[in-house]
């Protein structure tokens, strides 16, 4: 059985396990100062929470080596399963009476597990990803969605593209943005023998022609892996690749963000609101005093009301301090650029916090907008956009955000191409939205609001 299991994975495994028990013979030593004896890791009520914390970690996917590891992401993660672990643990203790722990013990053997796990993943990946040979990669299709995946691939060490297929005569025994075209679809299989390749990407624009396909089911039956392209860029980047997608692939990829589970139903409801509500109070003082810092500075109201497009495509009233001069509008809608002259001095600071935005959390709590979500647009751009950009009316699918993916991952928006740009995170988000990748962005949001990143 173990044959089946990748090495790294048994590594990983026995890792965690060795951990998890230095862990639970530690807290006793460090709350009561006694040294317990070693052979009582063995005992049952020592090695039935080793297995919940195995069993938990498998479940919560965290030795699915497949994906790249966010730090950040990687600590929520071990964090959520290992309070979950706690309750189990903690329930078995007090309802089974097993080894005669105290609640402070609990708590310090979990404490310790949490950040040796954290450590111990961190420097397990960055052995692996040292020592790891990069995969050999070939893209199928030369055209506009090959080289932009190629341009993607070039940047990670993780991965060595050896070369295109095509079937444009022009195109052979030529190079492609200095790589070269190694021959047509009909020789696949004579390529992947010659060139050693573990991975094939189909990057073609159009139709693949029917009788490629029983080639790249020969590739995937000789252990080599077969990817469309829009799946190996949203792992690596994080992002829909929207100009590079077709309606086939948005048709059966899972979008969690739409689904109608409890989390979207009722607890990112209840969650938003809550969270509003505690908003609100902390941030009035400091609502009020940039309430008179703007009303000081210049003429006009301090907060600032505009039409946005939210959920479903309904309008709604946004709430935000002004920070820009009253009459900034006055020839119509323009979208803020960069050194923007019409912002005040006032104004620059709260932009650059992000304290403009505080007024929206009583969008949230009227249920407009959520936490986290894509950014709400003005009506006069949507129009504008969704006629320009492929796919860009979908953002309108879930609640918008104060902040989100693309407000974490990418600098204020003020043209076509920006919009483009933040759309291609906005459906990943869409697509892969859960509690750990809101709690991810809340935490990241912070790093831009002390930082000041991205703000315009």
């Amino acid at each position: 059985m173990l044959k089946s299991i990748p090495k790294k994975k048994i590594v990983l495994l026995f890792g965690d396990i060795l951990i998890i028990a230095a862990a639970i013979y530690i807290a006793p030593l460090l709350r009561l100062g006694t040294i317990p004896d070693p052979w009582c890791i063995f005992d049952l009520s020592n090695l039935v929470p080793t297995f919940v914390y195995v069993l938990i970690i498998y479940l919560f996917d965290l030795y699915d080596m497949s994906m790249p590891v966010d730090k950040t992401n990687l600590a929520l993660r071990l964090a959520l399963a290992i309070f979950v672990i706690s309750i189990i643990n903690a329930s078995l203790f007090y309802l089974f009476h097993l080894r005669p722990y105290s609640t402070w013990i609990l708590f310090i053997s979990t404490m310790l597990t949490l950040v040796f796990l954290v450590l111990w993943r961190l420097a397990f990946v960055y052995l692996v990803s040292a020592t790891a040979k990069p995969l050999r990669v070939l893209i199928l299709g030369a055209g506009k969605a090959g080289r932009e995946l190629y341009r993607l691939l070039r940047t990670k060490q993780q991965y060595n593209v050896i070369g295109f297929v095509d079937d444009d005569a022009a195109k052979q025994h030529t190079q492609v943005d200095g790589l070269p075209v190694l021959g047509r679809s009909h020789e696949l299989m004579d390529i992947i023998s010659k060139q050693n390749i573990r991975e094939i990407v189909v990057s073609v624009s159009g139709e693949i022609r029917p009788d490629v396909f029983p080639k790249l089911v020969e590739a995937k039956f000789r252990g080599v892996a077969v990817y469309e392209m829009p799946t190996i860029y949203e792992k690596v980047a994080r992002k829909i690749p929207v100009l590079h997608t077709s309606h086939m692939w948005m048709g059966y990829a899972d979008v969690y963000g739409v689904t109608n589970s409890a989390y979207n139903l009722k607890a990112k409801i209840i969650f938003d609101k809550l969270l509003a509500v505690v908003g609100l109070m902390l941030a009035s003082p400091v609502m009020a005093l940039t309430a008179v810092l703007i009303r000081l500075e210049s003429c006009g109201p301090a907060l600032y009301r505009q039409e946005r497009v939210g959920l479903d495509e309904k309008p709604f009233i946004l709430f935000k301090f002004r920070s820009m001069c009253a009459d900034a509008e006055c020839d119509g809608a323009v979208w803020a650029q960069k050194g923007d002259t019409r912002v005040t001095r006032v104004g620059r600071i709260i932009r650059k916090t992000r304290i403009d935005e505080l007024p929206q959390l009583w969008n949230v709590l009227k249920g407009d907008m959520s936490f986290v979500g894509p950014r709400p647009e003005r009506p006069e751009f949507v129009e504008f956009l969704k006629k320009d950009v492929p796919y860009y009316m979908l953002r309108h699918s879930v609640r918008p955000g104060i902040t989100g993916w693309a407000q974490v991952n990418y600098p204020y928006g003020a043209s076509r191409d920006d919009a483009l740009e933040k759309l291609q995170y906005d459906l990943y988000y869409i697509k892969n939205d859960s509690f750990l990748l809101d709690i991810h962005i809340m935490l990241r949001t912070l790093r831009v609001m002390l930082f000041g990143i991205g703000a315009r």
